[in-house]
């Protein structure tokens, strides 16, 4: 048994542990505590790096629309179990206005002004911005990057309110409970203006190119979500860009694809909707 796993078992209590995957951040297993199924994850270096604000905005959301965080420290994190499906199930059968409704019923669950908790531990998603400036682009994003600094400064400028993000939140990352209820996992844990909760959330369902690269079923949802959760289109459509920037920027940095993100970005660009 791995050190850290005989630690966790022997102070959490977990029983019958089994390793169910791996990630860049950790190892995750299907355990047993207090007579439940529970997950644990226990995270590497990077993790370690990373993850420990996801575990406090578990905290701050208590269950409400996120998974159920029983225990947690700089090392590991122990929550609730998920048995169902994710939001996948509906891309697949072409029936995204379920997701959509989803979404926003899990952000209206997990959205609280970033004043009426204690928000230090979280992410100031402005700190993201700064990989705009400083990273080395292709040829063929100069264009788009521009752009993206320039909203990046509008959006930030003009920004009236300050919330709790999920940080991350697409398909994969909500799930449904044994109950039917859906609730999301995998927070990064940040704080920052509402609207950019949804950039990750219209660059996918991202295995569903059909819906994710169609710019009038983009455009139609960005909508939506504005209408549903009250938030203004033109910041939905801003931020949605911005972030397909900020992806394209760590992909780069990581040597990995981004074409996804390049064509939508390009696509957005010009349909002229950017403002």
């Amino acid at each position: 048994m791995p050190e850290y796993l005989k630690k966790y078992s022997k102070d959490w209590k977990i029983n019958n542990a089994r390793k169910i995957s791996s990630t860049a951040t950790g190892d995750i297993y299907l355990v047993e505590s207090d007579d439940k199924r529970a997950v644990l994850k226990i995270l590497n270096d990077l993790g370690v790096k990373d993850e420990l604000p996801g575990s406090y905005f578990l905290k701050i959301c208590e269950g409400l629309g996120a998974a159920r965080l029983f225990k947690f420290d700089e090392r590991a994190l122990l929550m609730e179990y998920l048995p169902g499906e994710n939001l996948y199930q509906f891309s697949k059968i072409n029936n995204e206005k379920r997701a959509s409704e989803i979404f926003c019923e899990v952000i209206r669950k997990i959205r609280r002004p970033a004043h009426t908790i204690d928000s230090k531990r979280l992410v100031d998603y402005a700190k993201l911005f700064s990989v705009l400036e400083d990273i080395e682009i292709k040829k063929e994003m100069r264009e788009l990057f521009e752009c993206a600094r320039y909203l990046v400064r509008e959006l930030l400028k003009t920004q009236s309110e300050e919330v709790i993000l999920h940080g991350d939140l697409h398909h994969e990352n909500i799930i449904s409970r044994a109950t039917g209820e859906f609730v999301c996992f995998d927070p990064k844990g940040m704080v920052g203006d509402p609207s950019y909760e949804l950039g990750t959330t219209l660059k996918n369902p991202w295995d569903y190119p059909e819906i994710s690269q169609n710019i009038e079923i983009f455009k139609r949802r960005a909508k939506y979500f504005s209408k549903e959760l009250l938030l203004p289109y033109n910041r939905v459509i801003g931020f949605s860009f911005v972030h397909l920037c900020l992806s394209m920027a760590w992909a780069l940095e990581q040597g990995t694809n981004y074409e996804h993100q390049l064509k939508l970005a390009q696509k957005l660009f010009q349909t002229k909707i950017l403002g």
